[in-house]
């Protein structure tokens, strides 16, 4: 473990640091959610989500889910606990 550790820390010494502005956007992500709650009827809730952009993407969309919820955008409804949670667009078209 100690001769990895020091292969871990030499390596780390020739590994490059950059910075790179994600594509997630949290606003943009308002808009995708709504544009696909824009039928007016409810959906649920995990199939807001697109699994291939991995836990950013996730992350992305349940803060773009909670500001919609903020403004009063989108409605949330659960029937009874541990029941599916269903998201309706309340934005005017």
């Amino acid at each position: 473990l100690l001769a990895l550790k020091d292969v871990m820390k030499r390596a780390d010494l020739y590994g490059h640091h950059a910075i790179k502005r994600d594509a997630l956007n949290v606003r943009s992500r308002m808009s995708d959610v709504l544009r696909a709650l824009g039928d007016g009827e409810f959906h649920r809730f995990e199939t807001l989500f697109d699994a291939s952009e991995g836990r950013r993407g996730v992350v992305v969309t349940f803060l773009a889910l909670l500001e919609l919820a903020k403004e009063h955008l989108v409605e949330i409804m659960q029937e009874q606990a541990l029941a599916p949670i269903y998201l309706k667009s309340l934005a005017m078209a």
